[in-house]
């Protein structure tokens, strides 16, 4: 799950290509020559290790017969005998293709990638999936690396905002409507896989908003449900406003745990006293309000930069050395290194352009599915600016984030309060910042008869990089019995 505004959090690696193989399944689809559901997935060989395939799926689930897109999968190749399991890395925008390329071999676990053939597929309007694309990338970076000409906070200042933000909407949109791609045509898409998969059941790995998605999944098709696990669990009944709220906090909290261990450093960039290190930070962020910071580069750190530069270091314990560098630059008038944070957060080049679209993606995703919800009539700016000295008024004045954004097409209301045949696994981690660990819990009383594993520690998701919650869910993939004992990990 992302930060609800102006900057877009992320986190992907590398670029892939994915061949179309042949015959085409729209074509074949669209001339009558197969139906939807008798199309075969045709696998080939790509990324050297690895075989691609394409599916065709209705544009909108409402008129299957209609218009079609094409769904892009990757596995590992010689897993073709193992039972399938499609995976999703969060976001939403995050490109599963990318992300399987760049991680299979630290996936989970050794059970996990011995056991299954783990499918990673793009999400409608990601990556090689029927991509959201926008016209003026300009706009994208002012959006994302940009300076309001006018005072930090005045009405002008979040005029300007707006209508940026407006804008670059409206340069994303093109004659398919980003109204199509949300989480619940998507969940449609997943139940299409399964089919042609030849799965009774799904099976299924979620991180972050993947939760989300497996979640909507499961209301939609609760009788297809398999063995899921959902990590790092979002509570998909929250007001847009009050998640954020809860991320602010959660970033807050990660930032008092980074400030803890920075003290124990000598290299530590900061005063060592908690209130002292909270506003040498706030101070720094204050700095950039009006003004930017030089860095080795032909581009100044802006306040929005600056920002996500920093709070991508807050979703790993592994990530903090990185901010403590981040800082000492900065205070010492250098951006260089938090810069480059924020661009690894955006997935920007070195060319200047954009390695994906998850920016796009995710506003798109976000806010076809957002606007399918009554919207809260409570004003939660002034707990948003309190919720973090550092960040809170950062975030406080974001709820123009998806005007220009279409309103998802196919969506329902949905009671996410289901009982299902087989129980899913679902982790929350104490310390996480991003989903945090009263969403799990939530997320868990929805879900009837649901195993809630509760993991003590900080950052963003633990299956992967927790022995005991990698034991759990290994036993609960194997069959296992799981005793309320073995539910917490520290």
């Amino acid at each position: 799950m992302r930060l609800r505004a102006t900057v877009i959090a992320g986190v992907l690696l590398l670029a892939g290509c994915t061949p179309t193989p042949a015959p085409n399944p729209v074509a074949e689809i669209s001339s009558g020559a197969v139906s939807l559901y008798e199309q075969v997935i045709i696998w080939e060989d790509c990324e050297e290790s690895f075989e691609c395939a394409v599916a065709a799926a209705p544009l909108d689930w409402q008129e299957p017969n209609e218009s079609f897109i094409t769904v892009s999968l990757i596995r590992k190749a010689g897993t073709s005998s193992l039972e399938p399991l499609l995976v999703n890395p969060g976001g939403p925008g995050s490109s599963s293709i990318e992300w399987l390329l760049a991680s299979y071999e630290s996936l989970g676990s050794d059970y996990l990638r011995s056991n299954f053939q783990i499918i990673a597929f793009d999400p409608r309007g990601v990556g090689k999936t029927s991509p959201v694309e926008c016209s003026n990338l300009g706009l994208k970076d002012q959006v994302l690396y940009g300076s309001s000409p006018y005072r930090f906070g005045t009405e002008e200042d979040i005029q300007y905002s707006a209508d940026l933000s407006y804008r670059f909407a409206q340069s994303c949109q093109g004659e398919v409507s980003t109204g199509y791609y949300n989480t619940q045509q998507t969940a449609k898409d997943m139940e299409l896989l399964r089919i042609l998969l030849g799965s009774e059941k799904l099976n299924y790995l979620g991180y972050s908003y993947g939760t989300e998605l497996g979640a909507t999944f499961a209301v939609l098709f609760p009788d297809q449900v398999g063995l899921f696990v959902l990590d790092g669990a979002v509570d998909p009944t929250v007001d847009p406003d009050l998640a954020l709220l809860g991320q602010i906090k959660g970033f807050d909290k990660a930032l008092s745990a980074y400030l803890v261990d920075c003290f124990t450093r000598a290299s530590c960039p900061l005063p060592n006293d908690m209130a002292e290190a909270r506003d040498t930070i706030a101070g720094l962020l204050s700095s950039l309000e009006n003004s930017s910071m030089p860095t080795d580069f032909d581009r100044d750190l802006s306040l929005t930069a600056a920002i996500a530069g920093m709070i991508v270091t807050l979703y790993s314990e592994d990530s903090w050395k990185f901010l403590s560098i981040g800082l000492e630059e900065a205070l010492a008038g250098d951006g260089t290194t938090l810069l480059l944070l924020a661009d690894f957060y955006n997935d920007r080049d070195a060319e200047g352009g954009y390695l994906t679209n998850l920016v796009e993606a995710n506003y798109a995703i976000a806010c076809a599915d957002e606007i399918t919800y009554p919207l809260s009539s409570t004003d939660l700016t002034q707990e948003i600016m309190a919720a973090s000295k550092v960040f809170g008024k950062y975030f406080a004045y974001g709820e123009n984030s998806c005007d220009g954004w279409a309103e998802g097409i196919g969506n329902q209301v949905l009671d996410y309060r289901v009982e299902l045949p087989n129980p899913v696994m679902i982790i929350g981690t104490t310390g996480d910042p991003a989903t945090p660990y009263e969403q799990a819990v939530t997320l868990s009383s929805l879900m009837k008869g649901s195993y809630l594993l509760t993991f003590e520690g900080e950052g963003h998701t633990a299956y992967g990089s927790s022995d005991c919650v990698g034991k759990v869910v290994d036993d609960y993939l194997a069959g296992e019995e799981i005793s309320e004992d073995s539910l917490y990990c520290r």
